[in-house]
């Protein structure tokens, strides 16, 4: 009887709730409201040059807009349905995976701070740091892994391997213990799959259809793809200039991660369980305590963080209201998901045209949500005024020139060659210095005061931190949910690039001047050491024009399929290089022994060798000696 009255009533307060909401947004306001996202959308893909796009925006169980615009494909130019055009929606996947953790939570089978190996039947972790591994580290991505994603795509779904293979094939590496930072991890998700397989004894996508999907009446959605509705699947561009280049299209092996695909209408179904605590058409998916714990922040990088990582959601803010949301990236697709719980409010946005480096799609999407937003809330743009943090320096744990220096966003990879991501700014670097009693954020124009431990508060009003390894040196800066870590001298891509640039410019010099040398200096017999040197120097510049090339007329996201053949051809050039290196070493220390050169050649021949020696430890630290990927 409790429980019936308890239902009663929390139904009662939904429909009072949802009828206050109703009665703010009026019939007019809202095909005021529907011609302006209408005309945004139209207008926006064709400046933006984008294919096409598919919005809802919910209130509660309301649908106050759902459309879609454009084209699904270049070639049969059909128009965008909202509620049949399947978009991928990339990241957002994983909001469905910690749906299913916390249904298995509910029922008992999964504990999120119990070690992953007491579940996993197939394979069992490795621990080097001597800790452990739990639900709650793999849906905040602390689980301290690796970020590695080449050849994670193949382009038909037959050729998908399960995901106890991939996982014990191609796990990355733990380079930090669990729960010490936030870093994204693809991997991390793919093995919380894992864990939901082996926990409820069926296949992850089968488990997120049977428990998720039917009861909320998502039937064009799903991690596979159905055969009866082919032709609804969306095309996706790379957005390269005015051109749009179609991909392949792509199954991932770490597919919980990422490979959902859905339409806009069932987003919107989606968000309508989650505004209304668990409920969707009067079926129970979720416990409301369940809900209320997944939109708690589950794990921040510092205490006085704003903003952390949510089990399978993350947080932000728009002037004093609390978002909760998931953004999605992969293969020209592009998504976005915020829900206002405060407010009730919930937006879905997907589009096909992207480009990695540019981002526009993402601005896109940002600057609707935040002008929708301001539009239906204008009454929270009020800007209230928030207590200042204290001014007052205090005292930290170690001098602030221990503080400074370089410091790299932690998301990217380390053990292969997935590296070179960091040679097209991927993973952004800021330069921290020391002024006075105080430390600067240089490319942030940003003053940090010390306040104590590891602590600092900035002229941004916000509090900041750094962390130690474990060896005791500083070793992170923290802003919210993001994470740097600091790099050694040679690290910064600035020194990375004067570095590579210097090796060029001397070894193309050295050519050119031989070249010239050869040409106007006939029937001369060169050294073997000048021989030597001149093909060493050739391979390499040769190895740096076409390694360039590739790299910076290669979408990133066709790495996730595979390393381009060009790259391929270039990366067998290290197994002739290193070994002529040798040679010449050889070379030029029998020639100072036996004085075959007068001393200008000789330094001239050294300085050739030391430009191709350093040549090799670059190699190493973007892991492109060898096959590592």
């Amino acid at each position: 009887m409790k429980h019936l009255i308890a239902t009663l009533l929390m139904l009662c307060s939904i429909f009072s709730f949802q009828h206050e909401l109703s009665a703010s947004i009026k019939i007019g306001q809202r095909t005021e409201l529907n011609t302006w996202i209408d005309s945004s959308f139209t207008e926006k893909i064709k400046s933006l040059n984008i294919a096409g796009a598919s919005v809802v925006v919910i209130q509660g169980d309301s649908i106050l807009h759902l459309n879609g615009y454009g084209i699904t494909d270049i070639e049969s130019k059909n128009a965008v349905d909202a509620h049949t055009s399947i978009f991928g929606v990339g990241s957002v996947s994983k909001t469905f995976v910690g749906t299913a953790a916390m249904k298995l939570c509910e029922d008992g089978k999964l504990d999120l701070d119990r070690d992953v190996n007491n579940y996993l039947k197939s394979i069992q972790l490795k621990y080097p740091f001597n800790d452990s591994i739990t639900a709650r580290h793999l849906l905040t991505h602390t689980a301290g892994f690796d970020d590695n994603n080449i050849g994670t795509i193949v382009h038909s779904e037959d050729k998908l391997i399960p995901l106890a293979q991939y996982i014990k094939g191609h796990m990355s590496p733990q380079l930090r213990p669990s729960g010490k930072a936030i870093a994204y991890s693809n991997n991390g998700y793919a093995l919380m799959g894992l864990v939901i397989e082996e926990v409820s004894g069926m296949p992850f996508h089968e488990y997120v259809k049977e428990n998720i999907l039917n009861p909320l009446d998502m039937n064009y959605s799903g991690f596979r793809r159905q055969a009866e509705l082919e032709e609804n699947y969306v095309a996706s561009y790379w957005k390269n200039g005015g051109n749009l280049i179609p991909y392949k299209t792509g199954f991932h092996h770490f597919y919980p991660a990422s490979s959902f695909r859905s339409t806009a209408a069932d987003m919107g179904n989606y968000m309508s369980m989650w505004l209304n605590n668990g409920y969707f058409n009067g079926t129970q998916l979720l416990d409301s305590s369940t809900v209320s714990k997944m939109f708690q922040s589950a794990f921040k990088n510092y205490d006085k963080a704003n903003f952390g990582w949510l089990l399978g959601f993350t947080e932000s803010q728009w002037y004093d209201l609390r978002i909760i949301e998931h953004t999605g990236g992969i293969q020209g697709f592009r998504s976005l998901l915020r829900l206002v719980p405060e407010r009730n409010l919930g937006v879905f946005i997907c589009v096909n045209s992207s480009n990695a480096r540019q981002n526009n799609s993402r601005k896109l999407m940002n600057q609707f949500t935040y002008d929708l937003f301001a539009r239906l809330m204008s009454d929270c743009m009020v800007q209230k005024e928030t207590a200042s943090i204290t001014s007052t320096v205090g005292t930290v744990d170690e001098p602030l020139e221990m503080f400074t220096g370089a410091y790299r966003y932690i998301r990217y990879a380390h053990s292969t060659l997935d590296k070179i991501g960091v040679l097209l700014g991927l993973a952004p670097e800021i330069e921290i210095v020391s002024n006075n009693s105080t430390l600067e954020i240089v490319e942030w124009q940003e003053k940090l005061t010390p306040i104590s431990g590891l602590s600092f508060h900035s002229n941004y009003n916000r509090h900041q931190a750094f962390g130690k390894n474990t060896k005791g040196d500083i070793s992170n800066f923290y802003i919210d949910s993001y994470a740097y870590e600091k790099l050694k001298w040679y690290e910064p891509l600035k020194f990375q690039r004067v570095w590579i640039g210097s090796i060029f410019l001397i070894l193309l010099i050295y050519i050119i001047t031989s070249g010239i040398r050869k040409l106007f200096v006939r029937n001369r017999e060169r050294h073997l050491l000048k021989k030597i040197n001149f093909s060493l120097a050739s391979l390499i510049i040769l190895f740096i024009v076409v390694f360039a090339y590739t790299l910076f007329t290669t979408d990133p996201m066709q790495f996730f399929n595979d390393v381009p053949l060009l790259m391929k051809f270039a990366l067998v050039l290290p197994f002739v290089i290193i070994p002529l290196g040798f040679v010449s070493v050889y070379l030029l220390i029998r020639a100072f022994k036996n004085k075959e050169f007068k001393i200008l050649s000789l330094i001239y021949q050294s300085l050739i060798i030391v430009a191709a020696t350093l040549f090799i430890p670059w190699l190493m630290y973007y892991n492109l000696i060898g096959f590592n990927y």
